[in-house]
């Protein structure tokens, strides 16, 4: 299995970008030495429209043998993911990997979404199909993929409407604006659904690096955000007041639903696995929200566990 690395927020890739640049080595003693002596880079970023589905990818490797996949496990036609496996057997994958060389695979990553998989969205009008955001061809992601085979309901995120900004890392919260403006107008009316001729909201958009596709960051609307934030793509972190309010701000319903993308299935057995992941998410995506609040995790986890745990109990089979 190839997994897709999880998406960033924007003030974690501010951190990373100032903390790479400021870099210089490290000393005698194996200490990393930091100095900010010169100006932050301007990288240009472009934005791609953030789809509401479920994650799922195609891998190829070289004795072709052909494996699909959601974002944690390899799928069967016994175990799916949303009926992606057995669709995926049905179709033409037709030219999918022509002419691309590789020596060990190629991971073919998107969306797999439309009617059933999620609702509330434009693209939940529409009947399934799968829309590719990224290509992995030996551990290197390509920079330009932009293949459709319509006759197969797959299509290729960058064929629909995309954004470019330079941001500034000396001054990125002059951005934000934008950022938001763009995520306003993808949530108010998803570029891609309407392309099919369907009107109804987005999710948001994500943005990647042209010079250092390593460098992503996620963009959502209020409707979707997985914490409940007051500014989109903040710089700095909130400040929280207390330990209830940093619960309710980091575990909300649509980090929650996230997760059940992320469980075996919604078997009542997997109940820890889901707490487990909802945990780990937020430790991932809230580490420096915590530490600027002095908040002990160990004093929130079991609030998160608790409402993890009533919420997949509520929803299991």
């Amino acid at each position: 299995m190839k997994k897709y690395n999880s998406i960033e927020q924007f003030r974690n890739v501010i951190r990373k970008v100032r903390t790479k640049h400021d870099f210089k080595g490290v000393d005698s003693d194996g200490n990393a030495i930091y100095s900010h002596d010169s100006p932050y880079p301007i990288l240009k970023f472009k934005g791609t429209v953030k789809l509401h589905g479920t994650n799922a990818g195609i891998v190829l490797y070289k004795n072709g043998n052909l494996e699909y996949q959601s974002r944690s496990r390899v799928l069967s036609l016994q175990s799916d993911n949303m009926g992606f496996c057995t669709y995926m057997n049905g179709v033409n994958l037709g030219s999918l990997f022509d002419s691309i060389y590789f020596e060990d695979y190629i991971a073919i990553y998107g969306e797999w979404c439309g009617e059933g998989i999620q609702k509330g969205v434009g693209i939940s009008e529409l009947s399934r199909r799968f829309v590719i955001f990224d290509v992995c061809v030996d551990g290197v992601f390509l920079e330009h993929y932009g293949r459709d085979i319509p006759e197969s309901n797959i299509y290729c995120i960058e064929n629909f409407k995309t954004f470019e900004i330079d941001i500034d890392f000396n001054s990125p919260e002059e951005y934000q604006n934008k950022l938001i403006e763009w995520t306003l107008q993808v949530e108010e009316k998803c570029p891609v659904s309407k392309k099919f001729g369907v009107s109804g909201i987005g999710e948001g958009i994500v943005f990647t690096c042209v010079s250092d596709r390593s460098l992503k960051f996620k963009s959502k609307g209020e409707k979707h955000s997985s914490s409940k934030v007051k500014v989109l793509n903040s710089v700095d972190v909130d400040r929280i007041n207390d330990y209830k309010e940093f619960v309710e701000y980091a575990c909300t319903e649509n980090r929650l639903n996230q997760g059940l993308e992320n469980v075996t299935s919604r078997d009542i057995k997997n109940t820890g696995e889901f707490i487990k992941w909802v945990a780990n998410d937020i430790l991932k995506e809230e580490k420096d929200t915590l530490v600027n609040n002095n908040i002990e995790w160990k004093k929130v986890a079991g609030m998160i566990a608790k409402k993890s745990s009533e919420f997949f109990r509520s929803i299991a089979d």
